[in-house]
């Protein structure tokens, strides 16, 4: 049979090795892409992909208050998102900090102290889960509180506050309002309250009857 064929023995049998080789070659490189597109190239990918920014915290002393603190974990000088997510109660008082813009960050916060300051606002509108908030003794002229529903206690006497608005803060305890500027304090919403302290304000009325729970109640030099 193979004096019949048209192509002789030994060309037959080279063409054959050829497109074996030839296979050989290009199943090769398939492979080898393959192997490059599922498994290495996405390790890559992964070890680029590109770090949050760091929190932006332009007060300095604000920035050195909680590299102290050690929240600060890796040590590179700034604060990432990860860093302040995982802090739940953060005391950064009387370290004469007048902007404390990045504790917007800070969303799983349950307790923060701010006090002794020199702060003119303070906005923790993303800090949802807050429910011991003290910032007395600053310059605040205002304090939105609206979103921290979860509240208990709110201390935010010394400051120059001329209104506030707890009607958010139905699980408020404790209120706090002392020597500031109020000349009106609405609390009828807040009926868990069990001690309200708003002494030395401009109040020239206060009802309390909804606060069935009072224990404690201040709020002598005013013009009730």
């Amino acid at each position: 049979m193979i004096n019949n064929c048209k192509i002789p023995y030994a060309e037959w049998w080279r063409r054959l090795i050829g497109n074996f080789i030839d296979t050989l070659v290009v199943s090769i490189p398939s492979v080898l892409y393959k192997v490059l597109f599922i498994f290495i190239l996405p390790i890559v990918f992964t070890r680029c992909e590109k770090e949050p920014d760091p929190i932006t915290i332009p007060d300095d002393n604000f920035l050195n208050a909680l590299i102290e603190l050690g929240v600060d974990t890796n040590g590179d000088g700034v604060i990432s998102p990860a860093e302040a997510e995982v802090i739940t109660t953060l005391d950064v008082s009387g370290e004469n900090i007048s902007d404390l813009t990045g504790i917007k960050a800070f969303v799983n916060l349950d307790t923060l102290w701010c006090s002794g300051n020199q702060l003119t606002s303070l906005d923790v509108s993303k800090n949802t889960l807050i429910t011991r908030l003290s910032c007395w003794s600053n310059q605040l002229t205002s304090l939105d509180v609206s979103n921290n529903t979860a509240l208990e206690r709110l201390s935010c006497d010394g400051n120059q506050l001329t209104g506030l608005d707890v009607s958010k803060n139905t699980l408020l305890i404790l209120l706090d309002c002392i020597n500031n500027q109020l000349s009106s304090l609405d609390v009828s919403k807040n009926t868990a309250l069990d001690m309200l302290l708003c002494s030395r304000n401009q109040l020239t009325g206060l009802d309390v009857s909804k606060n069935t729970l009072l224990t404690s109640l201040e709020c002598y030099i005013n013009q009730l």
